[in-house]
This record gives C-alpha cells, sequence and structure tokens, in this order.
C-alpha cells in the first residue's frame, strides 16, 4: 500500500498527461476522468509493480489504453445486443401482426364507432381515416395534410382518448 503522500505525488504528476492521452482515443469526454480515475485505482492496487517500473508514464498509459479498450468493447457489446434483441422484437411483432387479424368488432361497437368518428372535425376525421384505414404513418399523413409528424401523433393521440371516452357514453370534447 502506498503512503498518501506518494500516491498524491504520482497523480499530480501525471494527472493531467493522462487525462490528454485517455482524450486522444476519441472517446466520449465524459469517460476521461473515469478512466483516469480508474487508472489511479490500478496503481493504487498494484503499487509495489508501479514502483518497480523504469517508466512511470508509460506504464499508466499502457494501464489507461487497455481501460479504454475495455470499455469500447464492453459498450460495442451492448450495442450488438440490444441491436439483435430489437431486431428480433421486430421481427417477431411484424410475425404477430400479420399472422393473426385482430377479431371483428360487434356490430353495435362499429356503430357506436360511427357515430363519435361523427362527432370529430373534419381535420381529425381524416388523419384517422388516414391512419386506420389507409395505413398511413404520421410522416405520411403529415406530407398529405401539410402536418408535421409530431403534430399527426398528438392528434391521433387526443382522437383516440375521445373516441374512447365517446363509447364509454361521454360526449366528446375537441380540444386540439
Amino acid at each position: 500500500m502506498p503512503d498518501s503522500e506518494a500516491f498524491t505525488r504520482v497523480i499530480a504528476e501525471h494527472h493531467s498527461s493522462l487525462r490528454h492521452y485517455i482524450g486522444g482515443f476519441g472517446v466520449n469526454p465524459a469517460w476521461v476522468d473515469d478512466i483516469a480515475q480508474d487508472t489511479f485505482l490500478v496503481v493504487y492496487r498494484k503499487w509495489d509493480e508501479f514502483l518497480a517500473v523504469d517508466n512511470p508514464g508509460a506504464w499508466l498509459r499502457t494501464v489507461a489504453k487497455n481501460l479504454v479498450l475495455n470499455e469500447t468493447a464492453k459498450l460495442n457489446r451492448r450495442e450488438r445486443l440490444f441491436s439483435h434483441n430489437l431486431t428480433k422484437l421486430l421481427v417477431e411483432a411484424e410475425d404477430a401482426q400479420t399472422s393473426t387479424p385482430p377479431p371483428p368488432m360487434p356490430p353495435e361497437t362499429l356503430e357506436a364507432l360511427r357515430a363519435c368518428l361523427g362527432h370529430l372535425t373534419k381535420k381529425t376525421r381524416g388523419v384517422i381515416e388516414a391512419r386506420y384505414f389507409g395505413n398511413m404513418n404520421s410522416f405520411q399523413i403529415g406530407q398529405e395534410m401539410a402536418m408535421k409528424p409530431a403534430a399527426v401523433r398528438k392528434l391521433l393521440f387526443h382522437a383516440r382518448q375521445s373516441l374512447a371516452e365517446c363509447l364509454r357514453g361521454k360526449p366528446i370534447e375537441v380540444h386540439w
């Protein structure tokens, strides 16, 4: 174990150059301090080995380089796993959508929905029809109706809420 004065001296002598070296790898700037601290923790744990080296700066850079490589490998592995799992979920969701059509709506619910749609504004009805009967996404609807995709999604959200309320027997209040 190092004494605190000797360890503090090592940090003071090498901290700035080590941070600069780590930053030179082009890593996320938030990593620089973390990797520098981890490097000094390795020095602390391997104090006797550190004292035996001829070039302490080179030893510190080697440790830092290995830590950067480890962090980069972990990040890449996480991204590959996430990407693979996301792809798998999307494929499964697509398979589920195409293989099991939704059950038909009872005639009385369909009539109630038609009545509720009649209470919506013309623009809102147009967006609902484009999305659910025209199978268009928010980007396509936005292009067709001169709206931003985010505005289309917001309109759809409020329209679905209003339709749900209407189907529960509450009057539709259009605030959007």
